[in-house]
C-alpha cells in the first residue's frame, strides 16, 4: 500500500485482507502470479504503456459526469471511496463536489495519479478484492470496475461495511448483455434512487445508478411532481 499523509493516517487504517477471497481463488491467483499471467501484472503493463489512455476520450465523459453529479446532488461535500479508480479520471470530474476522496487500484494506475494527491485527495495501491479500511465513507463508487469483483454479491456486502449509515453506492457499467446478470444481483439488493442509461456518438452505452444499501438510512429530499 502507498503510505498515507501523516495527518490522514493517525486514526485510520488501510490495508489488504487476503481472507476476503475464497481459498480456491487465492490458490488460482498464486498459480497465475507464479506463471506471470495474473491480471495485476497485465494491467500494470498496459497502464504504464498508455494502453488505458482512451478512458480520457470525449466518448467516455458522460458516465463520469453523471456519477459526479450524483455525488454533488446526493452527498455534497461527502467522502468518496472510488474502487478501481484507474488514474483518477472520475475524480477529476468531481470538481470540488466531494469533501474527501480515496482511490484504490493497481500500482501503475496509481503512479499516474499521485501528482493529484492533496490533504483531501488520496490514491493507494490495492486489489479491490482484498482492500480493507477502518475509514467510513459517504459514497462508494464502482465506475466500470464492479465486473472485477470475484463475487459480486459478497464483494458488495463487504464494501457496504465501509459506508456510513446514510451512505450510498454508485455504479456505472458498460451496456453489454453479459452485465445484465450483475445488474440483476445489484437490483435485487439495493433501493434505486436514480438510474440513467446514456449512449455516445459511437453507439456505446452505459447505465449508471445511485443506490441505497439494505438497512441504509439515506433519505432522498422531496422531489417535485
Amino acid at each position: 500500500m502507498s503510505p498515507l499523509p501523516p495527518d490522514a493516517s493517525k486514526n485510520t487504517s488501510i490495508g489488504s485482507d487476503p481472507s476476503a477471497l475464497p481459498l480456491s481463488a487465492r490458490l488460482v491467483r498464486g498459480v497465475r502470479r507464479s506463471l506471470g499471467i495474473d491480471r495485476e501484472k497485465r494491467w500494470n503493463t498496459e497502464y504504464a504503456s498508455g494502453g488505458w489512455d482512451w478512458l480520457r476520450n470525449l466518448g467516455e465523459l458522460a458516465h463520469h459526469c453523471v456519477l459526479a453529479g450524483y455525488v454533488a446532488t446526493l452527498k455534497p461535500g461527502g467522502s468518496v471511496l472510488d474502487v478501481g479508480c484507474g488514474e483518477g479520471v472520475f475524480q477529476e470530474q468531481l470538481r470540488g463536489a466531494a469533501g474527501a476522496y480515496l482511490g484504490v487500484d493497481f500500482e501503475a494506475a496509481i503512479a499516474k495519479a499521485q501528482h493529484k494527491v492533496t490533504a483531501d485527495t488520496r490514491f493507494v495501491v490495492g486489489d479491490m478484492n482484498e482492500f480493507t479500511t477502518t475509514e467510513r465513507f459517504d459514497v462508494v463508487v464502482f465506475n466500470e470496475s464492479i465486473y472485477y469483483l470475484h463475487d459480486t454479491a459478497l464483494g458488495l456486502q463487504r464494501y457496504e461495511r465501509f459506508l456510513r449509515p446514510d451512505g450510498i453506492v454508485l455504479i456505472s457499467m458498460h451496456g453489454k448483455e453479459r452485465n445484465d446478470e450483475i445488474w440483476a444481483t445489484v437490483d435485487a439488493r439495493y433501493t434505486i434512487l436514480d438510474a440513467v442509461t446514456m449512449q455516445n456518438a459511437r453507439d456505446v452505452k452505459w447505465t449508471t445508478k445511485a443506490l441505497v444499501p439494505p438497512g441504509g438510512t439515506f433519505v432522498l429530499a422531496p422531489q417535485a411532481p
